[in-house]
């Protein structure tokens, strides 16, 4: 290994942690959801982040994978690593560091798919099985699904025929975005909503006219969409720099 070789290995990674404190401080701040950060050097030369929420918040679970850290953390990278900047890959945790995994490192691999020949054999004992325990197989599964699922899919078909218990805040917001996308010619999304919350918004953002509000996909994915009549094109100034990032691969 040349002596230039060892520098470089050497190196101790870019101190991002000013940057980094100062920008989730800000962003939790802004979103209403004050938290705690503790920050450690990770085995694998990242930057380690446990963050702790103070009380019980949407979409943040304690210990678990959060849509919305995910988020957080994937803007946050995009902005600390810059092009021609050292780069330092930060990982965010709920209420506790999160475990060390670099951009790029593969995932664990899935269970291989069971060879014919494995499929197979259950099938042909059971064929072999004499009649009178056939008789004592398992009934069919019902066609229908469970009350339950059934329930969810009506939810999710129109939250309109949804009876919530009013929130002022809910309304005004959903009739506040509605608005903008009528009059800026933008389109908007909402995600993390309860069946109660996007009915309230849906019922707020109906009385605006110039915008149709709908919702769009299913269970976690679920969204309020507001689609203003006129689009507005966006100028090229204002279209985010595309930054080909490593995370990407993500």
């Amino acid at each position: 290994m040349s002596e230039a070789a060892a520098v470089a290995v050497l190196a101790p990674p870019p101190d991002k942690r000013p940057q980094v404190e100062t920008l989730l401080t800000d962003v939790f701040r802004l979103m209403d959801y004050p938290a705690r950060l503790e920050f450690k050097d990770m085995p694998d030369g990242s930057l380690g982040v446990a963050v702790f929420f103070t009380g019980e918040l949407p979409g943040i679970a304690a210990g678990k994978r959060s849509y919305l850290v995910d988020c957080v953390q994937f803007w946050l990278n995009k902005v600390v690593n810059r092009p021609n900047v050292p780069r330092r890959w930060v990982n965010l945790g709920v209420d506790a560091f999160p475990e060390p995994r670099m951009p790029g490192q593969p995932r664990e691999p899935k269970e291989a798919p069971p060879s014919p020949v494995q499929a197979a054999a259950p099938v042909q004992k059971a064929q072999r099985a004499p009649a009178a325990a056939a008789k004592t197989a398992a009934p069919p599964r019902a066609t229908t699904p469970p009350a339950p699922v059934q329930q969810q899919r009506r939810r999710d078909a129109d939250e309109r025929s949804l009876n919530p218990a009013a929130d002022p805040a809910l309304t005004a917001a959903g009739k506040l975005l509605a608005e903008k996308s009528a009059k800026h010619g933008r389109l908007y999304g909402v995600m993390l909503l309860t069946p109660d919350a996007r009915a309230l918004m849906l019922k707020a953002a109906d009385g605006v006219k110039g915008v149709t509000a709908k919702a769009e996909g299913e269970g976690h994915w679920r969204r309020l969409v507001l689609v203003p009549e006129k689009l507005t094109v966006i100028q090229k100034k204002q279209v985010m720099p595309d930054y080909d990032d490593e995370e990407e691969d993500e």
